[in-house]
């Protein structure tokens, strides 16, 4: 039924794919849901609790000689969402002690003769 709502396709349309096309479609459109409610989530309702504590921060900001620390909607959202959310973006970043060495694929380019945009005195070539 998924498919009928989101495409408009018809009973026939939908017996029509294959099984591998069937699979990559309702997996592409699960990811496609999960990101569209993260970004409901985090765009109305993250938001609106960042707006509302900054606001509080601020007035309890007045009557002290601190100043308050603000928030982000980013501060609402749980560390496991984020992961997911860069993993389905496709966002994997690394850490830098995660880095992968490109030294040996460097040496080998070199062996071979291969070389980059760029000479020797860093001029592009």
């Amino acid at each position: 039924m998924l498919l009928a709502r989101e495409f408009g396709w018809t009973i026939d349309d939908m017996r029509a794919l294959r099984p591998g096309e069937l699979a990559a479609i309702l997996q592409e459109l699960g990811r496609q849901v999960t990101i569209e409610r993260y970004r409901d989530q985090r765009d109305h309702w993250a938001f609106l609790a960042a707006v509302i504590t900054n606001g509080v921060s601020r007035l309890a900001g007045m009557f002290s000689k601190r100043k308050p620390k603000m928030v982000s909607p980013d501060d609402f959202m749980s560390k496991e969402a984020k992961r997911t959310i860069r993993h389905l973006w496709g966002q994997d970043s690394q850490e830098p002690e995660q880095k992968k060495d490109w030294s040996k694929h460097i040496k080998d380019a070199k062996v071979k003769g291969l070389r980059g945009p760029w000479r020797e005195g860093g001029e592009k070539c």
